[in-house]
């Protein structure tokens, strides 16, 4: 996230035409189901009453921001790749590469109220329950947070020229230091303390589901039935956290490698070439 891509326009590297065509087919493909898969879960948790549910709000959230994902980072992302050069002009850098972390937060964010609303009902079932309506105030709650956050990447992000290249989207900072402490900053914030109430959250709702649960309700129907549904709903949230967990760390490692090498060789963990 701390570069939206480019090398020179005239690097040896380049993809023949049909692997292109082929990248090109795949975007579509991908933009397209993000698109309409998430709309249309937007539009069931909208349109019917019976979907307003405080799981539903937290999912239709999520839908939310992969829509933005692919509106504002897909496409240009690609674009830029593919041309190995920025071509979208000077104010879309800073937007596209603000939308990024911020839709990143979004989706963090989210996935830990899902999780505390899951623990809550699981965990501590007598526990008063968050309402709709709360839930309303919880979602721009995390909209703030996620658009305060990373306002540092809107106002350093910009187009550096170097020689016998047509410009680059990148974070500009005045020293390599500060550059690697706002992205350590933003990993822990979005990645790293979220992580860690997911787990405990999960951890304590996977000990009550199969294991507490299912010693106190042996023989009860009905609680069986009413674990079982509770079950269905946490086991969607657990899937939604593992496959985020993977994505967000590969992503991080293949985006900010070197940044993350320098970190490293400031706290000693490991030690730079002589």
């Amino acid at each position: 996230m701390n570069s939206t891509t480019t090398t020179d326009e005239n690097s040896p590297w380049k993809v023949s035409e049909f692997v292109e065509i082929i990248l090109i087919f795949m975007y579509f493909l991908i933009t397209f189901i993000a698109l309409s898969g998430n709309g249309i879960v937007c539009y069931l948790v909208l349109a019917y009453k019976r979907m307003h549910t405080v799981p539903n709000y937290f999912i239709f959230n999520l839908a939310v921001s992969d829509i933005l994902v692919a509106i504002f980072c897909i496409p240009f992302s690609f674009v830029a790749n593919l041309k190995n050069y920025w071509p979208f002009g000077v104010a879309m850098c800073p937007i596209v590469m603000y939308s990024q972390v911020v839709t990143v937060f979004l989706s963090s964010y989210t996935l830990v109220a899902m999780s505390i609303d899951r623990y809550v009902v699981i965990v501590h079932p007598f526990l008063r329950r968050i309402t709709t309506r709360q839930t309303v105030f919880v979602i721009l709650a995390i909209w703030v947070i996620s658009l305060a956050i990373p306002l540092p990447t809107l106002l350093h992000s910009q187009i550096l020229y170097f020689s016998n290249t047509s410009g680059q989207c990148l974070e500009i900072w005045e020293s390599d230091l500060e550059k690697s402490r706002y992205s350590l900053a933003l990993m822990i914030l979005h990645y790293f303390a979220p992580l860690a109430i997911l787990i405990f959250s999960y951890s304590k709702i996977g000990y009550n589901i199969w294991i507490k649960n299912f010693r106190n309700d042996e023989g009860n129907k009905r609680r069986l039935q009413l674990a079982a549904a509770k079950q269905k709903v946490s086991m969607l949230s657990l899937i939604i956290f593992v496959i985020f967990s993977l994505c967000m760390i590969l992503m991080y490692l293949c985006c900010n490698w070197i940044t993350l090498q320098f970190i490293l060789i400031q706290i000693g963990l490991i030690f730079a070439k002589s």
